[in-house]
């Protein structure tokens, strides 16, 4: 029994030192908050002026917890059915990470310009209602801290981006989400059930049945 308590404690080990890295995505709002990520141990993905077609070119890859602050720059000229789409959007691409958690901060209030805020209002509420629709193409849409109710009074230079007190105040906010657990979505509830677990929960099931079969006797189901 000895030699399988010294693989179990390397495995142990290993799954520390391969861990994978926590990660913030996104567009100028996430280069802003990219200080507070760096300190916390993340690491950060982000442009400038980044929209869908930026999004869709990043390779995804293997991560711990992603948080994804993003669709500013997708706002103006966007219309009801555009806001409608956009969720199935951001769900098809973040399909493809295979992360632990996905978190989605997403756009605020722009009291300072009348299209942005139009626009951020169709989106949020599109938002609410893909969080009740149990459809399949929603099922990797991500948990939403939305930039509506969590940032709307904090202070801005331009209208659009927080001061240093803001960030560092939204991503306290989002600390704290992460370190809540994940309550599961109707459509990924529903997905699962009809037998599509999302992408992160296939690769934890790869990744068991990898272990299972490196360990002798330990063959079939858990």
């Amino acid at each position: 029994m000895r030699w399988l308590a010294s693989l179990g404690f390397g495995m142990l080990l290993a799954g520390r030192a391969w861990a994978c890295p926590d990660v913030l995505l996104g567009d100028s709002l996430a280069v802003g908050m990219a200080p507070h990520a760096r300190a916390a141990g993340f690491e950060v993905i982000a442009q400038n002026g980044a929209g869908l077609p930026w999004l869709r070119q990043q390779a995804p890859r293997c991560v711990g917890r992603l948080v994804l602050v993003f669709g500013t720059n997708d706002l103006r000229g966007l219309g009801t059915e555009a806001a409608e789409a956009y969720p199935r959007q951001i769900a098809a691409i973040m399909e493809r990470w295979p992360a632990e958690r996905i978190i989605w901060a997403t756009p605020g209030c722009f009291a300072r310009d009348a299209a942005l805020e139009s626009a951020s209002r169709l989106l949020d509420r599109a938002l609410l209602d893909s969080q009740t629709r149990a459809e399949a193409a929603l099922a990797h849409l991500p948990a939403l801290h939305r930039g509506r109710v969590s940032r709307c009074e904090y202070p801005t230079a331009d209208g659009v981006h927080p001061t240093a007190a803001g960030y560092r105040a939204w991503w306290e906010g989002l600390q704290g989400m992460m370190a809540q657990r994940p309550v599961p979505s109707a459509a990924a509830t529903a997905s699962t059930r009809f037998g599509m677990p999302s992408a992160a929960m296939a690769a934890s099931q790869a990744s068991a049945r990898a272990i299972r079969a490196s360990v002798p006797g330990t063959s079939g189901s858990p």
